[in-house]
C-alpha cells in the first residue's frame, strides 16, 4: 500500500527543515572531504538560510489522528508524535542565500530564473537533501577500545598465568592499533591537492603544484610528494623524492 504522509512529499515545515539540517551536519562531518563534503557544507548553509527565513516562532501544534484534532502548544501529543506547527501568518517563502551555489556544487540544475527557484525553492532543498542520502549514507563512527594491560585480562582467560596475560594484551593493543590506523587515511580534507580532493566532471578547479605552479608535477596530484618542478608526462600519479639542487656556477 502507498501512502503520501512521508515529510518529503509534502510542503518543507520548520520542523522538517531542522530534521533535514541534522542529517546534513551529520553526513557532511563524516565525509572525507573532496567536492561532495564542500557541497553537503554549503547544503547546511542553505538549510540555515531555509531556516531564518521562516522567522517566526509557531504559535501552536495541531496533530491530527483519523478524524480527532488536537491542539497544544508544547507538540507534545497523546498519541505520541509530534505535529504540524501553525503560524499567525505563513511564513514568507524567501531563498535561502547559496541555495543555487549549493546546487550548482551537487550538480543539480536549477531554473535560470530567480523568480522560478523562489517559486519551487522547497523542491530543491529536498534535492540536495537526496542527494546526500545517495552519494554519502553517513556510517556511525567506529568506536576504538581503550588500550589495556595484563592487568586487565579476564582471569577465565590467563587462570593466572603472567604469560598468558601479557600475550592477550599484546594482541588485543595491536587490533586496537590496526583499527585507529583504518581509521585515518593519509588524506587531508580541507587539501587543495588532488589525492584529497578529486576533480571531478562538475568541478572547475584547475590544480597546480603551489610551489612550481606545474600541473603534472606530483606534488598537485598528491601533497605528500615532493615538488619536482617539472612539468613532464608520467610523472603525475607517482610519488618523488625531493627535487635535486641545482648546482650553483662559480
Amino acid at each position: 500500500m502507498t501512502t503520501n504522509n512521508h515529510p518529503a512529499n509534502g510542503p518543507v515545515s520548520l520542523e522538517r527543515l531542522h530534521q533535514i539540517r541534522e542529517i546534513l551536519s551529520k553526513a557532511a562531518a563524516q565525509s572525507d572531504g573532496g567536492n561532495i563534503g564542500y557541497a553537503m557544507a554549503d547544503a547546511v548553509k542553505v538549510i540555515d538560510g531555509a531556516i531564518a527565513a521562516f522567522g517566526a516562532e509557531p504559535v501552536a501544534y495541531m496533530c491530527k489522528d483519523g478524524d480527532d484534532i488536537e491542539y497544544n502548544g508544547h507538540n507534545e501529543f497523546s498519541g505520541g508524535g509530534k505535529g504540524v506547527p501553525l503560524y499567525t501568518t505563513p511564513p514568507a517563502p524567501v531563498v535561502p542565500e547559496g541555495l543555487r551555489m549549493a546546487l550548482s556544487n551537487a550538480g543539480i540544475a536549477a531554473p535560470e530564473s530567480d523568480e522560478m527557484l523562489a517559486a519551487t525553492h522547497e523542491k530543491y532543498i529536498q534535492a540536495l537533501v537526496t542527494w546526500v542520502k545517495d552519494r554519502k549514507p553517513f556510517q556511525p563512527a567506529q568506536l576504538v577500545p581503550e588500550e589495556v594491560s595484563w592487568e586487565d585480562v579476564p582471569e577465565e582467560i590467563t587462570e593466572d598465568n603472567m604469560e598468558v596475560a601479557l600475550a592477550w594484551a599484546h594482541g588485543f593493543n595491536h587490533c586496537r592499533t590496526a583499527m585507529l590506523q583504518a581509521g585515518n587515511p593519509p588524506a587531508t580534507p580541507d587539501c587543495w591537492c588532488r589525492t584529497c580532493r578529486p576533480v571531478t566532471m562538475n568541478d572547475m578547479r584547475f590544480v597546480v603544484c603551489p610551489d612550481c605552479g606545474n600541473k603534472r608535477c606530483p606534488h598537485a596530484n598528491d601533497h605528500r610528494n615532493a615538488c619536482t618542478g617539472s612539468n613532464e608526462h608520467g610523472q603525475a600519479g607517482s610519488a618523488y623524492p625531493a627535487a635535486p639542487q641545482q648546482e650553483v656556477k662559480s
